[in-house]
């Protein structure tokens, strides 16, 4: 069973990759354009150039106020889309957990529900089987239940009655047979 659709893990990686060479891009077409000079065709004057583009890289990178303004926008990118994301993972696991809490306080007929585009839902689906399974399993059980019910008080009727052993040996038989069929449905049961 695969709870994270593949489609889902690409779309996740590859927005992350394109914020990352976006951010990426951005810098070096920044620090390009700043650190921008023509370099004349005497030597000592390129020398000069380059050394003022070295002392130029340090506060350009780290200092200025584009590269700090650069940073918190790609940040606060990451921050938004990492929350968006991490819903669609969270948001289905709080409600299986309030889903499965229903279901173990008895409430079989609880149904879980996810909202379009969540992940997991092929969990979904099996908790709500596995509910339905066990509400249909109790069922039986009290179907049983009610039947053997039902042929106690026949026999009682029988025995105050005074019938023959015959009859009151036939609704016994019955009876054994409603007890196999409950013991039967209780072993599908493991506790």
């Amino acid at each position: 069973m695969k709870l994270v659709e593949t489609g889902f893990k690409l779309k996740f990686m590859l927005t992350f990759c394109l914020i990352t060479i976006t951010a990426v891009s951005m810098a070096s077409l920044l620090f390009y354009f700043l650190t921008y000079r023509e370099l004349s065709h005497d030597y000592g004057e390129a020398f000069f150039t380059l050394q003022s583009v070295k002392r130029a890289i340090f506060p350009l990178l780290f200092a200025s106020i584009q590269s700090i303004a650069l940073l918190t926008v790609v940040s606060i990118a990451i921050a938004v889309l990492s929350l968006f994301f991490s819903h669609k993972i969270a948001g289905p696991l709080y409600r299986f957990e309030k889903s499965l809490e229903a279901i173990g306080a008895g409430d079989l007929t609880h149904i879980s529900r996810l909202r379009t585009g969540d992940q997991i839902q092929e969990l979904v689906t099996t908790i709500n089987v596995s509910a339905s399974s066990m509400k249909q399993r109790i069922k039986d059980i009290q179907d049983a239940l009610a039947r053997f019910k039902t042929l106690e008080e026949e026999l009682n009727k029988m025995v105050d009655k005074g019938f023959h052993e015959k009859e009151i040996e036939a609704v016994a038989d019955k009876l054994r047979y409603e007890l196999n069929e409950i013991k039967r449905l209780l072993q599908n049961i493991k506790t």
